[in-house]
Formats: C-alpha cells, sequence, structure tokens
C-alpha cells in the first residue's frame, strides 16, 4: 500500500520536474528553495544540489532586493491569492533574464500556510524587441530633429519635418504590429502545449489516482494521502485549464469576439469572485477582421485584469455593440477609481503599462480610447473602432 501511494506522490513529482519550458519551484515561509525542476535548471543555471535550501532572495538583482520585491511578492500572494510579476532576474553565472511569473501561497489539508510555489518564464527576446522599437523610434526622432535644426524655418523644413515624422510614426505602427503578432502567436504556441501536453499528463495522472482512490478507500490512511493528492492535481489541472484559456481561447477563432469575451468574463467573475454581466448589440451573426477581434478580446482581458488587481469592484458589465458604422467596446466597474489626468494614467507602474497597452491596442486597429475615473466613483473604459467585417462573415460587408 505505501508503495503504492508513494508511486502516485512519485508521478506527480515527475510531472512537474520534467517540465522544461517553465521554472517551478517551492519556497518555506522563510523563502528557502525546497524544490527545483528542470525548467528552473535551466533558466537560472543551478542544479537542485546547488540552490535547494538556499535563500530565493539570490534569484532577485540587487535592487529588487534592496526594495524588498520577493518579500512583497510573498505578502501579495497570501493576501491576493496570487502574485504576477515581470521582472529581470540574475542567473547563476551573474547574467540577467527578464522573466513573467507568478507566485502562489500553498497551505496544507488542514489550511496551514505552509510556502509559496512559483512559476516563471523567459521573456528576454519580447523585451529586446521592446527595446530594439523604443531603439528604432528613438533613432528616427533624433534624425527629425537633426533635420529641423539644419534647415531654415521655411514651409520645406515644415514639409520635411511632417514627412519624417509620419514616416516615424509608420515604422512604429509596423515594428508594433510585428510584436503584437508575435505575442499573439507565442500565446497560442504556448496554450496548445500546455493544453496537448500537461493537459493530457494530468488527465493520465487523475485517472490513476481515481483507480488508487478506489482501491484503498476502507484504508483511511492511505485513501487520506491519494484524495490530497487528487485535490493537488484537480486544482493544477483547473489552474492549466485557465491559464490555456487566457493564453489563447479558441472560441476567439471558433466563434468569434462576442462568444470569447462573453467567456472570458464568465470565466473571470467566478475566478475573482466579481459578478459580471456580458451585453451585445447590432452584432449577430458578424465576424469583424482578426486583427480587431484579437485586439478588441485583449483590450477587454487587460481592462479586467486591471480591475482584479485595482479596483476593488464587486461588479462589472462590459458592452460589445455596433452602431453603424462603429463598433463600440465599453467596461466599467463600480471600483474605487482613480483620477485620470495623463501623469496618473499613463505612468510606469503596471496599471499605466496595462492602460497605454489597451490604447496603443485601440490605434492599431483605427480606433480611439477613452478612460472616465473619479475616486471612489468606479471607472470606465471606452473604446471605439471602425467597423471592418471580415469578407466571409454573416455581415457581408468587407473591409
Amino acid at each position: 500500500m505505501e508503495r503504492e501511494t508513494g508511486w502516485s506522490k512519485e508521478l506527480l513529482y515527475q510531472l512537474v520536474d520534467q517540465v522544461k519550458d517553465y521554472a517551478i519551484f517551492v519556497n518555506d515561509l522563510e523563502g528557502r528553495i525546497v524544490t527545483w525542476n528542470k525548467g528552473a535548471e535551466k533558466l537560472f543555471g543551478y542544479t537542485p544540489a546547488e540552490v535547494i535550501g538556499q535563500d530565493m532572495r539570490i534569484l532577485y538583482t540587487p535592487e529588487d532586493r534592496a526594495d524588498r520585491i520577493p518579500e512583497k511578492e510573498m505578502e501579495t500572494s497570501v493576501r491576493e491569492g496570487c502574485a504576477d510579476d515581470e521582472r529581470w532576474h540574475i542567473r547563476k553565472d551573474a547574467s540577467r533574464f527578464f522573466a513573467s511569473g507568478v507566485q502562489t501561497p500553498l497551505y496544507d489539508r488542514s489550511g496551514n500556510h505552509t510556502g509559496y510555489a512559483k512559476i516563471a518564464r523567459d521573456l528576454t527576446e519580447r523585451i529586446v524587441a521592446q527595446d530594439e522599437l523604443r531603439k528604432a523610434y528613438e533613432s528616427v526622432e533624433e534624425k527629425i530633429q537633426e533635420r529641423t535644426n539644419g534647415i531654415s524655418d521655411s514651409n520645406e523644413a515644415l514639409r520635411l519635418e511632417i514627412v519624417q515624422h509620419r514616416e516615424a510614426e509608420r515604422l512604429r505602427s509596423i515594428l508594433l504590429r510585428r510584436i503584437v503578432k508575435a505575442q499573439e502567436e507565442e500565446r497560442k504556441r504556448i496554450a496548445r502545449d500546455i493544453h496537448d501536453n500537461i493537459g493530457q499528463q494530468m488527465t493520465a495522472l487523475q485517472l490513476r489516482l481515481k483507480l488508487l482512490l478506489d482501491k484503498y478507500e476502507q484504508d483511511p490512511s492511505i485513501a487520506g494521502d491519494l484524495a490530497e493528492l487528487q485535490s493537488i492535481a484537480d486544482r493544477i489541472d483547473s489552474d492549466a485549464d485557465f491559464l490555456a484559456w487566457e493564453l489563447r481561447p479558441s472560441v476567439l477563432d471558433d466563434l468569434g469576439l462576442a462568444a470569447a469575451t462573453e467567456k472570458f468574463l464568465r470565466e473571470w467573475s467566478e475566478h475573482f469572485g466579481v459578478s459580471g454581466e456580458f451585453a451585445k448589440v447590432g452584432l449577430d451573426g458578424d465576424r469583424l477582421l482578426p486583427e480587431c477581434e484579437i485586439n478588441l478580446y485583449r483590450i477587454a482581458q487587460e481592462a479586467l485584469n486591471n480591475i482584479s488587481k485595482h479596483a476593488r469592484a464587486t461588479h462589472v458589465s462590459v458592452l460589445l455593440e455596433r452602431r453603424d458604422n462603429i463598433i463600440n467596446l465599453i467596461i466599467e466597474d463600480n471600483g474605487k477609481g482613480f483620477v485620470t489626468s495623463r501623469e496618473a494614467v499613463f505612468t510606469g507602474d503596471d496599471r499605466g503599462i496595462g492602460l497605454l497597452s489597451m490604447k496603443e491596442r485601440a490605434e492599431l486597429i483605427g480606433g480611439t480610447f477613452e478612460i472616465e475615473s473619479t475616486a471612489g466613483g468606479g471607472t470606465t473604459v471606452f473604446v471605439r473602432i471602425p467597423a471592418r467585417f471580415d469578407e466571409t462573415s454573416g455581415d457581408g460587408t468587407t473591409s
């Protein structure tokens, strides 16, 4: 009996340990590393023998350690259920890489807090691409400034400045589209990998655990351990499904923007415990161009994620409507709100970065992005884009 239970625990351990594209490790309450999978070894460069028992703060940059970022992430994960982050980390060879991660608290069956689990993925290539975009934009802006300083204040100088500025915006738009496209392709690939690989292995594990639980249901000591393992496996499977859904919902490709947005709002509401209401007007059977659908969907997703992180709302409503040749996306919450001056909105914190991302996505598809909010009065996001339909949509309108 003990051998069967140990075999099941070992199977679960091997499932996590063999994942190579994601660093997965567990810390105790003091921040000491207690487990370390192959993905973590690949990403950070430490072998399990070198890192287990070490303080996980060695994985953070000196400046983040000075700012108590590791401690703040642990506090946030306990307070909010999880802590998302995107930041630079340190490898064993002292090189730096940029990673996206999520940290969650761990509890035993009695509800006692026992430690933290973290999953991280290398995003250095994306940051390098963004840096290249910034440098390209700055380079063009410098050329514009040099040309402006070298030409007299004449109509010709003004014309040249306008031409170069338009070229800069054109280049910026092209590079931004490429980054967005690469992000969506990467999201789709990762979602497919999670579904095909982890999903299948989790199904096999759950079936095996069910067989063992049925076999030893008369033995309380073994049945209890197996039930706990089954609960952990179910939670991992549920979290993996939600992650894959967030990355790339298949319903967006199959049924379109309205169905995907409504389903995401429903899943989001259940996940965060916030009531949600969805409505659509004038879009029955219509399919927008894929570029329009994915960007509007990501705007809605980012807006809801901002609400979950900052708003403390109890209710959210999402309206997707067509008025003549305009598509409106309106997202409203009853949360705490905030000051909406440009300086306060488009800042360098995570809320500001999210709002800037939504604004850029709206502009990519020829639309506008506005936000209205007052302290204590909730927040409303307005997105308006031209109605551009797929040639094969039910509307029959070409782009």
